[in-house]
C-alpha cells in the first residue's frame, strides 16, 4: 500500500498500487478536486541511473508536480481511509475521438469512388427510361397505323365494289329478277361477302343471292341513314349463321339524283380480327378493335367479340374518348392494376385500334440494368470498403503507436521504443520524435548531473 498526500488541502490517501492498470495513473481529492499522478514503485536497476530528475526535499512531491491530463478509461483504487475514483490513463488508446481518421479515409474513399458511378448510373437510367418508352411508343404507333391502313384499305374496297354495282342499270332499275344475277356474281367473287341484298324505299328486301325469302329491313340503322341521304352506311354485328363478326356496309342506288333503293353486304371480317386479335408483343401486349359505339369488333379473348363486348369503360377507350377522338400514347393501370403503356387510333369510319402492354415487360432490359447496377454497386462498395479498411489501417495504425509514445514520454517515460519503420511521412515524424526523445533524455541527465 502506498501513502499519498494531497499537495493542495493535505488530505491523505492510501492507495492499493497492486490495483493500478498501468505504471501511472490519475486520482481526484475527493476534497479539493486537485489532480493526483500516482506513480507505481518500481525496483530501479543498479546499473542504471534513475530517468527522472532527483527532486530535493523542501520541494513538493513530484507526485504533485505531474501535469494533470484528464481521459475517459477509468480504474478503482481501493483505499482504507476513503474511496478514491481513477481518472483514465493519459494515452491515445482511452481518448474519444468524434470522428477518427479511420472513418474519415473510409468516408472520402467511398464517396470519392462511389459518386461518379452513382452519378452516371443516374444518367444512363433517365436517359435508357426515355429511350426505351419512346421506342416503344413508336413501335405501337407504326403497327398501329399499319393496322389501321390495312383496315381502311379493306373496307374502302369494299365499299367500291358495292358503288360500282349500284350504278349498274340492272341495279338502278330495282327489278328483282334483273338484280339477283348480278348478286350472286358479286358473292362468287368476293366469298367474304356472304349476303348481297337490295332494299327498296319502303324498306322491304327487293333481292339478294341466296333463296331465303325476302325480308323487312325498314328497322336497320344503315337503311334509315341512307334513306336520310347518307353517302355510305355501316353496322357491325355478330352474323347469326357463323357466330363471327360481321360488318355490313350499304350504299344508296340511284337513278337521275334520286335514292330509288340500298345497295347492302354482308361480310364476314375475320381476316381484318385475325391480324388485330393475333398481333402480341411478349407476354402482355396485344390489339384491340371497337367500333364507333364502342362494341368489341377484334379482340383476343373470343368471349368478348361473341357477345359483342362493349368497351367503352376501357380506360384507354375512355381517355381516348375524353382527347376528342383523337390519336394518343398514354400511360394507364390494367384492370388489375398494374402500370401499363397505350396506344390508340381511329381509322376512316370511327373506329378505335387500341394497343397495350405492361411497364414491367417494357421495362424489362431496364429493370435488368438495373439490377446489374445494384448488384455491381454492392459488389464495389464490398471491394472499396475493404481496400479503404486496410488503407485506414495502415496509416492509422502508426500514427497511434507514436500518440502512445508521445503521450508516454510526456509523462516521464522517456525509454519507450519507436518501431515505425516505414519510408513515407510517417517515417519521418516517427525518427523526428525518436531524436526528440534522445533530446529530451540528454537533457534530464544535464540536468541530473547538475544538481
Amino acid at each position: 500500500m502506498m501513502d499519498i498526500i494531497c499537495d493542495a488541502c493535505g488530505k491523505k490517501y492510501r492507495v492499493d498500487e497492486t490495483k493500478m492498470k498501468g505504471q501511472k495513473a490519475k486520482v481526484k481529492c475527493k476534497a479539493c478536486d486537485n489532480i493526483m499522478v500516482v506513480t507505481k514503485p518500481t525496483p530501479e536497476a543498479p546499473d542504471e541511473p534513475s530517468l527522472a530528475p532527483e527532486i530535493p526535499e523542501e520541494q513538493p512531491s513530484p507526485v504533485s508536480q505531474m501535469p494533470a491530463q484528464v481521459t475517459d478509461h477509468a480504474a478503482s483504487l481501493g483505499t482504507e481511509t476513503e474511496d478514491l475514483r481513477q481518472e483514465t490513463p493519459p494515452f491515445y488508446g482511452g481518448q474519444k475521438v468524434r470522428i477518427g481518421l479511420f472513418g474519415k479515409i473510409i468516408t472520402v474513399m467511398l464517396i470519392v469512388s462511389l459518386l461518379p458511378f452513382a452519378i452516371y448510373w443516374g444518367i444512363t437510367l433517365q436517359e435508357t427510361n426515355e429511350r426505351i418508352r419512346t421506342d416503344t411508343e413508336t413501335l405501337m404507333a407504326q403497327t398501329a397505323s399499319g393496322l389501321e391502313n390495312q383496315i381502311n384499305g379493306w373496307i374502302n374496297n369494299n365499299v367500291a365494289i358495292l358503288r360500282t354495282a349500284a350504278k349498274l342499270p340492272e341495279i338502278k332499275s330495282m327489278d328483282g329478277i334483273l338484280q339477283k344475277p348480278i348478286l350472286e356474281t358479286i358473292q362468287k367473287q368476293y366469298p367474304w361477302m356472304y349476303l348481297v341484298f337490295t332494299v327498296g324505299t319502303n324498306g322491304i328486301n327487293v333481292a339478294r343471292n341466296d333463296d331465303v325469302p325476302l325480308k323487312d329491313y325498314s328497322d336497320r340503322q344503315y337503311y334509315k341513314d341512307i334513306m336520310r341521304g347518307k353517302g355510305l352506311s355501316w353496322q357491325t354485328l355478330i352474323g347469326k349463321t357463323s357466330k363471327k363478326p360481321a360488318l355490313v356496309l350499304a350504299v344508296p342506288i340511284k337513278s337521275a339524283d334520286q335514292t330509288v333503293g340500298v345497295m347492302a353486304a354482308a361480310m364476314n371480317i375475320d381476316d381484318i380480327s385475325k391480324s388485330i386479335a393475333t398481333w402480341k408483343k411478349g407476354k402482355t401486349g396485344y390489339a384491340f378493335l371497337v367500333d364507333e359505339k364502342g362494341y368489341v369488333v377484334a379482340h383476343p379473348n373470343r368471349q368478348y367479340v361473341a357477345k359483342r363486348k362493349n368497351l367503352n369503360s376501357h380506360p384507354l377507350i375512355a381517355n381516348y374518348r375524353k382527347k376528342g377522338w383523337t390519336t394518343i400514347t398514354t400511360r394507364f393501370n390494367t384492370a388489375n392494376e398494374m402500370p401499363a403503356l397505350g396506344h390508340v387510333r381511329s381509322n376512316n369510319y370511327g373506329w378505335a385500334l387500341a394497343m397495350q402492354q405492361e411497364d414491367s415487360e417494357v421495362f424489362t432490359a431496364l429493370n435488368r440494368m438495373q439490377k446489374f447496377a445494384l448488384t455491381l454497386l454492392g459488389c464495389t462498395i464490398l471491394l472499396v470498403s475493404v481496400i479503404a479498411w486496410f488503407s485506414a489501417r495502415a496509416i492509422v495504425t502508426p500514427v497511434m503507436k507514436l500518440t502512445d509514445a508521445a503521450e508516454r514520454m510526456s509523462l516521464g517515460e522517456l525509454n519507450v521504443k519507436i518501431d515505425i519503420k516505414s519510408r513515407d511521412e510517417i517515417g519521418l515524424l516517427a525518427q523526428a520524435i525518436g531524436r526528440m526523445q534522445t533530446s529530451l533524455r540528454l537533457a534530464m541527465n544535464r540536468l541530473r548531473r547538475k544538481r
